[in-house]
């Protein structure tokens, strides 16, 4: 049977859509942030707790106020980054500017979460190079959580079905402005040029 016209092919998941929509945003993000902060030193480390923090405060709002009830990430990431920063003796950064997806965004609150879900998983990855970079001795409250793998496990009976387009790209437009947003909390290093660093397409 034909798919009807307002969902996107059968064979295309909504989590492969999402993918193949932000995967340069994906690229850009992680060698920005990596080239920003990383975690070579503790302080650097530090840095890219901060980072991590200041931009995730007004994401973690805006999901609130738009996800379904029940259906949120778990509220307790900027908590557990918030934790490790007070190991390290560093202070709370300020909050990022406000996250505004757009007024067409809110029904793909999905997207958002795909993003934030998703980068738990790379979150492990990097958890083993700061416990073996550190010696065991910096926080990883954050990068070792189990609730946001739990979370990410859950969403994927939703994300591996297909979508109707509607919600696909307002699905697409959040996750977008998820890694945008992001990318504009990074501290830039001198001479770069922002206009080159644009992840919306």
């Amino acid at each position: 049977m034909a798919a009807s016209s307002d969902e996107t092919p059968a064979a295309t998941s909504l989590r492969a859509h999402l993918r193949s929509a932000t995967m340069t945003a994906h690229d850009l993000l992680d060698h920005a942030m990596q080239a920003a902060s990383g975690w070579q030193t503790r302080a650097d480390y530090a840095r890219f707790l901060a980072v991590q923090h200041a931009a995730r405060v007004p994401i973690e709002q805006w999901l609130a106020a738009h996800a379904p009830a029940g259906h949120a990430p778990p509220p307790v990431q900027t908590t557990l980054i918030a934790q490790d920063l007070a190991l390290l003796d560093t202070p709370l950064p300020p909050a990022s500017a406000p996250f505004a997806p757009g007024p067409h965004a809110a029904r793909g609150w999905i997207g958002a979460a795909w993003v934030l879900a998703g980068s738990a998983l790379g979150n492990r990855a990097i958890a083993r190079q700061v416990a073996r970079i550190g010696g065991g001795a910096w926080p990883v409250r954050f990068l070792a959580d189990d609730a946001m793998i739990a979370y990410w496990q859950s969403l994927r009976t939703t994300i591996e079905e297909p979508a109707p387009s509607g919600e696909a790209e307002a699905a697409t437009t959040a996750a977008q402005a998820v890694f945008a947003h992001f990318l504009a909390a990074v501290p830039r290093p001198q001479g770069s040029n922002p206009e080159s660093e644009s992840i919306v397409a």
